[in-house]
């Protein structure tokens, strides 16, 4: 196996070159920006570097405050939420209560009804012994 020759598909040399072109240069191209930045800001002196320090922190903190922004957003929208339905839960909470209060009774009904045979045949139960301990 290690005397095949390398494979060459069309797949594979389009793969190749996108690589070069979507990976590779943009990667290297960045790299140049960075080191040109980087070299800019060191021969720039000392009077520049600090205008360079407040623009990379603004570029720091711009996302934080896009995203503490969209969060009080939230907050703010879920506190009018909640105040809103606080104004009107009393009047559905009441209906709900009036609803497992009948559910309530007429599940005890039930209860009381399916468990009335065997109270009734213990008390009989009870008397007739009781009769005949006399």
């Amino acid at each position: 196996m290690a005397n095949e020759p390398p494979v060459d598909r069309p797949t594979i040399r389009a793969h190749k070159r996108q690589f070069a072109w979507q990976i590779l240069v943009p990667f290297l191209v960045m790299a140049g920006l960075i080191i040109a930045g980087a070299v800019l800001v060191v021969t720039g002196g000392a009077p520049r570097t600090g205008v360079w320090a407040d623009i990379s922190v603004i570029w720091l903190l711009a996302p934080a405050l896009f995203f503490a922004l969209a969060f009080l957003a939230i907050v703010i929208t879920t506190i009018y939420g909640m105040a809103k339905l606080m104004q009107v839960m009393p009047h559905y909470t009441g209906k709900a209560q009036g609803i497992f209060a009948l559910l309530s009774t007429g599940t005890r009904k039930v209860a009381d009804g399916a468990a009335k045979p065997f109270v009734w045949f213990q008390q009989a139960g009870a008397v007739i012994k009781s009769i005949f301990n006399m």
